[in-house]
């Protein structure tokens, strides 16, 4: 009798220990995002760009406002208010072009170039179904309703988004984060025309497409509201 009850002592400790082993590891994985610099920066930009579409989104984070913009252009966008030109192929000039447009920056960023395939694969791991566009993830993500064990996820879930990405566990949980407890605001510079216009300066060929004056000073506008 005396043997069963020291068996089952045992027992239970081991059950004690390994449940108190995991509640400590997840609440250092889960406080090692909540205090990162990523997550607790005010400001964080963000950039996608959607590769089969050939569409970047330029998504800023400003939790002093409360508030998500969401800003898409099309491969050749130019801006004719700063005479800058976008290769939406490369992230960096995503957000070099939107943060000179919006006059405003911020010292932690992260990009993401992807397939539809990829956000298909990144929507499935997180929903358990398939969102190959890249806005209606967005919207889905912010009416998600956060799990508790998130913080265990984020590092595999990041993993969908390889080779091309900066994102770390934290830049994503902040991402998510945000998107679920600030408003959103989407806006669509107009275009003077549809297709792109060759220009030849100096014996080299570029393509643009004009984005309209006044549409991007209405965006700004409102941003800096």
């Amino acid at each position: 009798m005396r043997k069963r009850r020291s068996g089952l002592v045992w027992i239970l400790l081991v059950v004690i220990i390994a449940v108190g082993g995991f509640g400590l590891w997840f609440w250092l994985s889960s406080s090692t995002i909540k205090k990162s610099e990523e997550f607790t920066t005010a400001t964080v930009h963000f950039a996608f760009v959607c590769k089969d579409e050939n569409l970047a989104y330029f998504i800023r984070v400003d939790t002093t406002k409360r508030m998500i913009y969401v800003l898409r252009f099309p491969q050749y966008s130019f801006n004719p208010l700063t005479n800058r030109a976008l290769d939406v192929q490369n992230p960096l000039e995503v957000f070099s072009f939107s943060e000179s447009m919006i006059e405003s920056s911020s010292n932690k960023r992260y990009y993401a170039v992807v397939s539809k395939e990829q956000i298909s694969k990144f929507s499935k791991e997180i929903f358990g179904q398939e969102e190959s566009n890249f806005e209606n993830l967005l919207k889905r993500l912010a009416n998600r309703t956060p799990k508790a064990f998130d913080y265990l996820f984020f590092k595999h879930w990041i993993s969908t988004l390889k080779p091309e990405t900066t994102f770390t566990p934290a830049a994503l949980a902040k991402l998510m984060y945000e998107l679920q407890r600030n408003a959103v605001r989407h806006y669509y510079p107009e275009v003077v025309t549809d297709k792109p216009i060759e220009i030849i300066t100096d014996g080299k060929k570029y393509q643009r497409v004009y984005l309209d004056a006044n549409s991007i000073q209405s965006i700004k506008d409102d941003i800096k509201k």
